[in-house]
């Protein structure tokens, strides 16, 4: 059930920051198909429940990762994986078909409107996350880019937060993240954000114990919910 907060006129300014891929521009089904199809050619059967259990890290590499240690999988077989799962997300966001997460749009409004700045953490290189925040119409919100391509830990951890914050010109008190899944919701609670968790068909069974809202849809997400008394 969502938490809701009246919102105080008198706050500070606001800052409200979120993941590119996976949030605002949904993945995780797009990953699911084509891990399985991969791995189904190499005689691995990889299901949903794998998919929940191993591929849901944000960077492709960590994930492949992941899935290669729990099936046993060879160096060369790792490689392709990696290489058919990029290149699947590379056209899925050149496609005619990515858009924005629906109810999205509002959502941004309606944290402009409590004078909020907006950031976007991103996996890619600069000037891929910033083509696709084009392609999608987020530029339209004027969002700050945080590119970290290649982490070599869990993305994004609390220091990524944290640097986009400092960028924003925005304390973590007066900030807050959207979350599809347990770690980043953690790592921005650890970063000491206001965090409202938005579970997605492979997130949902995650426990987001210690966030400050949840809801099952993003179109169902309030300003309220957002900053509360920030």
């Amino acid at each position: 059930m969502a938490i809701e907060i009246p919102l105080d006129a008198k706050s500070p300014a606001r800052a409200f920051v979120m993941e590119l891929e996976g949030v605002i521009v949904p993945t995780r089904r797009v990953i699911f198909e084509t891990v399985r199809t991969v791995l189904s050619e190499q005689g691995v059967t990889f299901d949903e429940a794998a998919m929940m259990r191993h591929g849901l890290h944000a960077v492709p590499a960590h994930m492949v990762s992941d899935i290669a240690e729990h099936f046993g999988l060879r160096a060369a077989a790792r490689t392709a994986l990696l290489g058919k799962l990029t290149k699947a997300l590379a056209d899925h966001f050149r496609s005619g078909a990515v858009t924005m997460v629906l109810g999205l749009d509002r959502i941004l409004d309606a944290a402009r409107g409590a004078g909020a700045v907006l950031g976007v953490l991103s996996w890619q290189e600069e000037d891929a996350a910033r083509a696709l925040i084009e392609k999608t119409g987020l530029i339209r919100w004027d969002p700050r880019v945080f590119s970290s391509p290649q982490p070599d830990h869990e993305f994004p951890g609390a220091d990524v937060w944290l640097k986009a914050l400092k960028v924003l010109g925005r304390g973590p008190r007066s900030a807050a993240a959207l979350c599809g899944a347990r770690s980043a919701a953690r790592s921005a609670l650890a970063a000491g954000m206001r965090v409202v968790a938005v579970p997605d068909e492979f997130t949902s069974y995650q426990d987001f114990g210690g966030v400050d809202a949840m809801t099952d849809h993003i179109s169902d997400v309030t300003a309220d919910q957002l900053f509360g008394r920030l």
